[in-house]
């Protein structure tokens, strides 16, 4: 939570001024007391209005009125320019009403004024990204975890670099933040995806795992599912996607997974009820999940066991394209593999999965 207090030299002043009266009246040199304590009365009345014009501003930001926040930042700010909290805060406010370069000059302003505060380099990172320029957002975030080097950091950085397919960096950077704070699911969570990408599954396992003890949702079931069937470790991986599914019930990508398990042992029956399920889904919410590259993957192959190419390789086309932009290397040469088996009338793109 944001402190109205933040300028720094004036915060000093008033220090100076009241040791100066401590002192003097320790000593008991009434004059200088009287001075000392006369001078710190001087600066918080100057400094007054400037915090109470904080005050409205920040409450008015918490009840989402930007426009009245960034009027009442304005005044303070006004009455004093050093306010490193009110230069934040109105950038926080510019930043949500899409005013980025005020937000920006707020946030270099802030910099100036406390080198070692973390939000200017955190929300100049977001504005970067935003903007396509990674480059400039990697800058912004390396410079915060040098400052200030702890997991969160490490991991928002560590997802930045996977973007720019850098997964060796992202791993030094997800290393440091899990030995930092050792029960972070979401760190375990993005490790266990790189490893993914690169195709290295038991240390993918390990981190889901870990993940799971952490935080045991339907998501981090559904994907070390994946990883145990990309394992070849059918059983396992179709006991975790059950489980997620019975966490939550409504995901079609976990669905078509374990039918395409069911389907490769043999239990067909089983294997269309999964997929039948995953159709009314679909239907029922007139949306295909186009986020999740496994998902696309599975998806083909399950429309290519019921016999439906077309859907098959537009789905695979589309899961190959995911994997490139997310550098997923291991599943892009999967895709590769599968689709020159779509023209084979005897072909089975999922053999083998490995």
């Amino acid at each position: 939570m944001l402190k109205a207090h933040d300028s720094a030299g004036l915060r000093l002043l008033v220090v100076a001024a009241l040791l100066l009266g401590g002192l003097a009246s320790w000593r008991q040199d009434r004059l200088l007391a009287v001075m000392g304590l006369a001078g710190a009365a001087a600066i918080s009345a100057f400094t007054r209005p400037a915090i109470l014009a904080y005050n409205r501003g920040r409450e008015r930001w918490l009840n989402r009125d930007l426009i009245g926040a960034v009027e009442q930042l304005n005044l303070a700010l006004q009455q004093d320019p050093h306010l490193t909290n009110a230069h934040l805060l109105r950038g926080q406010a510019y930043l949500e009403l899409g005013q980025l370069p005020q937000a920006l000059a707020d946030f270099d302003q802030a910099t100036r004024l406390a080198p070692r505060r973390p939000e200017p380099y955190l929300y100049r990172g977001l504005i970067r990204q935003s903007q396509g320029d990674l480059q400039g957002a990697t800058a912004e975030l390396t410079e915060l975890v040098r400052l200030h080097p702890n997991a969160p950091h490490h991991l928002r950085l560590a997802n930045l670099l996977m973007q720019q397919g850098s997964l060796s960096s992202a791993l030094t950077h997800l290393d440091e933040a899990i030995r930092r704070d050792p029960t972070s699911a979401p760190a375990y969570a993005c490790r266990a995806t790189v490893y993914g990408y690169l195709g290295e599954w038991e240390a993918a396992l390990s981190d889901w795992s870990q993940a799971i003890r952490w935080d045991p949702s339907p998501a981090h079931y559904y994907r070390r599912g994946v990883a145990y069937a990309w394992a070849d470790r059918y059983g396992e991986a179709v006991a975790d996607l059950s489980r997620s599914l019975e966490i939550e019930p409504q995901q079609p990508n976990a669905l078509y997974s374990r039918g395409n398990l069911l389907y490769a042992l043999g239990e067909i029956k089983a294997a269309l009820d999964d997929y039948e399920r995953a159709f009314r889904r679909e239907a029922d919410i007139n949306c295909i999940d186009r986020s999740d590259e496994y998902g696309l993957y599975e998806r083909g192959l399950a429309y290519w066991n019921m016999g439906d190419r077309e859907t098959a390789l537009f789905d695979l086309q589309a899961a190959l394209q995911l994997s490139r932009q997310r550098r997923n290397l291991a599943l892009e040469q999967r895709v590769r593999r599968s689709l020159p088996r779509l023209s084979d009338p005897d072909g089975d793109p999922g053999s083998p999965r490995t």
